[in-house]
């Protein structure tokens, strides 16, 4: 016949259980093995935090669930984008975030092809590579700032020197747009690819 004794010790051996399982999936997922001195540690847990240990179990999944929910919204997201750029959810579109120094970027549809900078530092200044959202044009934009390696604020503001068009007010950060997929300036074809000359 089972004593709450029993069913102390059953209800203690479960929440060791889970709370094994779950730090095993916490190193599995960082790539590291779950060592002998670890699980001894999580099996002596003090008496009075064992019933919690199935509480925070649970909320580890559920931090779990939640980042795998973010990251396939990020996916589908990423995806539509895609599908809108006319590319296959295999192929991959430049964007200056990506890419580093200088190089030729290359339109796999009409073979155009174009030497341009993404981001190259100096001695207290930057060269940012953009595209007008206009005609396509690959600019640079030039940036000098107070300490070395650091960023500020736009000078002046960059106007293409093709059509026109104001890419970017100088109140703007240097930053936005960076994540912007590139398109050919000829075709306008999002099927680019990119190849790194140097880097500094």
């Amino acid at each position: 016949m089972m004593t709450w004794i029993h069913y102390l010790l059953i209800y203690w051996l479960v929440c060791d259980i889970i709370g094994v399982c779950v730090r095993a999936y916490n190193k599995k997922e960082d790539s590291e093995k779950t060592t002998f001195r670890q699980v001894l540690a999580l099996i002596f847990v003090p008496p009075f935090l064992i019933p919690l240990l199935p509480f925070v179990g649970i909320v580890v999944l559920l931090e779990k669930l939640k980042e795998v929910r973010q990251c396939r919204k990020e996916e589908r997201e990423k995806n539509r984008l895609k599908e809108r750029l006319g590319l296959r959810p295999d192929e991959q579109y430049c964007c200056f975030s990506q890419m580093g120094g200088a190089g030729v970027i290359k339109c796999a549809d009409c073979g155009y092809q174009e030497e341009i900078i993404s981001f190259v530092h100096g001695l207290n200044s930057c060269k940012i590579g953009r595209q007008c959202p206009n005609c396509h044009a690959f600019l640079v934009e030039y940036n000098k700032s107070e300490k070395y390696h650091t960023f500020g604020e736009a000078e002046e503001d960059l106007v293409c020197s093709k059509c026109g068009t104001i890419v970017r007010k100088k109140e703007e950060s240097i930053f936005k747009g960076n994540d912007a997929p590139l398109f050919c300036p000829q075709c306008h074809s999002a099927r680019l690819h990119y190849h790194m000359s140097y880097i500094t």
